[in-house]
């Protein structure tokens, strides 16, 4: 019998799992730990965040459907890595902490056979001074309540709109590091698009601010689009909706710094 740990229960732990269990006989154990007690479906965020999709439709608790399918859990974190046991075991195990209810904050050492870690990108907002969702006007669509936070602001700005204000919208990368330009692309055209919705779009302007060296770089050098027979590059259809959209944009930039209502960058 092997036993095998998984963790993170995001979109490649949860699937990762999930395929072990439906592959593997009932004799050998999948486990998965992660401090999360709902799995959310990542790429709606965008949808939460203009409003057009509520939290509930993009997450569900991961205890019921673990337990229907055999698969244990554990809500805890993982803190450090052995992948040669220690003086007290051979096996190879993780220290993890529990982080609800009563165990919360009890360690415990986790053994495995084999492990996947698919515990995804931590958020790292502390590395650009001020950028905290929620405050100096900064928002993020990272997570699902972030997201919720996100709507919540966009709603009152389409109000002030409504009601003849003018308001400019920054939407892109903080850090200079950063590397998921994709969701903030998405969010960036579900916003135009929204404010157009309302009837509101030429009150606002909208402007992209990002790492990239070239619009529609994405951080991977682009992409090369084919569609009937006509082929494209990423950077030309990005230049292009941005363009008929009345997008501005500002590439090559990592910000270093926001305070209310104001981002500071360098290129």
């Amino acid at each position: 019998m092997s036993k095998i740990l998984v963790l993170g229960a995001g979109i490649a732990g949860h699937v990762a799992a999930s395929h072990l269990r439906r592959k593997l006989s009932k004799e050998h154990e999948v486990l998965v730990v992660s401090p999360n007690s709902n799995y959310q479906w990542i790429p709606s965020n965008i949808w939460v965040g203009i409003g057009r999709m509520k939290s509930k439709q993009i997450l569900f608790p991961l205890a019921p459907l673990y337990k229907k399918k055999n698969i244990g859990y554990k809500q805890a974190k993982a803190l450090t890595f052995h992948p040669e046991g220690d003086h007290e075991s051979e096996k190879p195990y993780v220290l993890v902490e529990y982080v609800i209810g009563e165990e919360k904050g009890r360690q415990e050492k986790v053994t495995y056979d084999y492990l996947i870690n698919a515990t995804g990108p931590k958020l790292n907002f502390e590395a650009t001074e001020g950028l905290n969702p929620g405050s100096n006007k900064a928002y993020s669509v990272c997570t699902y309540t972030h997201a919720e936070h996100a709507w919540s602001a966009l709603e009152d700005i389409i109000k002030q709109l409504k009601s003849g204000k003018k308001a400019k919208i920054l939407i892109g990368t903080g850090h200079a590091k950063s590397t998921c330009q994709g969701a903030a692309f998405e969010y960036i055209l579900n916003v135009e698009q929204e404010l157009r919705r309302h009837k509101v779009r030429d009150l606002a302007e909208i402007t992209w601010i990002s790492n990239e060296y070239k619009l529609g770089d994405f951080g991977m050098d682009g992409m090369l689009l084919s569609y009937g027979g006509m082929t494209m590059k990423s950077n030309e259809m990005v230049e292009m909706i941005f363009e008929d959209r009345g997008i501005k944009w500002i590439l090559g930039a990592g910000v270093n710094k926001v305070e209310e209502g104001i981002a500071h960058y360098e290129t």
